[in-house]
């Protein structure tokens, strides 16, 4: 494999070591950025066995539900007319007493393939089990950082045959965040949904759920022009119309939005083309943050910044008593705006 950090070339190398239908006795997929642990089990249930054999070969399993003497019952048992069978545990971490797993994983069974699925948790490395597991193929998918999202999902559209721009892909994580099932959920829709092989801009507006008139780049405009009427208009307007969750997600949204108004004030720039660059933003939107830098102190930003940490909070059920979300994105909003 690839070095041990490296998620996407370690996830890109077994993908295809799985289509080419090379396996091994046990294969241990762990972590918390869980959509590359569940799409190479995916892989794995279309690779291991045709579907006239899976009938009689393949067993999914769930962690809560499994014992580990029932388990290794399984993964003992011969194939019948394949060369293989596929037994799947998901969830794997749920599973109790796993230690006691060990004495199968000292010897497995070649033709079996058993796939242990740890979504959003690892394997103590330093337990003899994990030793074990390493023996044979162990992937752990540590969280992506935003400029790793931003090279893997032009990686993605290309293994499904399609391609994105780079404002594009700058735009899901705008609004989505970093949460990488999260994107890859919304671009399956885009896919189903575009028949275009190039995915832009205005492909991701129609079809993500933030085309309304009213939607967080809105907000944050008028919050960076200081314009109070029309912030709070739009914030009530998201507040009535918005999905569940979807204020929530405006969380990370407008705390990247004052990051890098704070970074604007932070540090000198030689000309608009450079702020672009080091903000990793279209040249196009640079006018609209120099403004908000201009009407917004550092002790502006650094009230700010403790609101949206209380606005997180507040969403997320401390201390918010009977208010909607909607209610708590206005009082937030006035708050931003609201003078020293």
């Amino acid at each position: 494999m690839a070095k041990q950090g490296d998620v996407v070339a370690n996830y890109l190398q077994l993908r295809k070591q799985f289509q080419e239908k090379l396996f091994a006795p046990v294969i241990l997929l762990q972590g918390d950025e869980v959509y590359f642990v569940d799409s190479l089990m995916d892989q794995l249930e279309a690779s291991v066995l045709t579907e006239a054999e899976k009938s009689f070969n393949q067993t999914i399993v769930y962690g809560k539900e499994v014992k580990v003497n029932d388990l290794v019952s399984m993964a003992r048992r011969y194939p019948m007319m394949s060369d293989h069978q596929l037994i799947v545990v998901k969830d794997a971490q749920d599973m109790k007493e796993f230690d006691k797993l060990e004495s199968y994983l000292e010897n497995p069974l070649n033709s079996t393939v058993l796939v242990l699925g740890f979504r959003g948790a690892k394997l103590d490395a330093r337990t003899k089990v994990a030793k074990l597991c390493a023996k044979h193929i162990a992937f752990t998918a540590d969280k992506l950082r935003d400029y790793q999202i931003k090279d893997w999902l032009p990686t993605f559209m290309k293994l499904k045959g399609r391609s994105i721009d780079t404002q594009a892909v700058q735009l899901l994580l705008d609004f989505l965040g970093s949460e990488l099932a999260v994107i890859q959920n919304e671009l399956e829709k885009v896919l189903i949904s575009v028949k275009e092989e190039f995915i832009k801009t205005v492909h991701i507006e129609a079809h993500v759920g933030f085309n309304r008139e009213y939607n967080v780049f809105e907000l944050q405009n008028a919050l960076g022009e200081r314009n109070f009427n029309k912030s709070i208009q739009i914030a009530h307007q998201i507040g009535l119309k918005a999905d569940k969750g979807e204020i929530l997600r405006m969380v990370p949204v407008l705390h990247s939005y004052f990051t890098k108004i704070l970074q604007i004030k932070s540090q000198s720039f030689p000309n608009e083309q450079a702020i672009a660059s080091f903000l990793g933003v279209n040249p196009f939107f640079v006018k609209g943050y120099l403004l908000a830098a201009r009407n917004y102190t550092p002790s502006d930003l650094e009230r700010i910044f403790n609101l949206l940490k209380l606005f997180d909070l507040k969403l997320k059920g401390v201390h918010r008593g009977s208010a909607s979300d909607g209610d708590i994105l206005v009082e937030t909003t006035v708050g931003i705006l609201r003078t020293a």
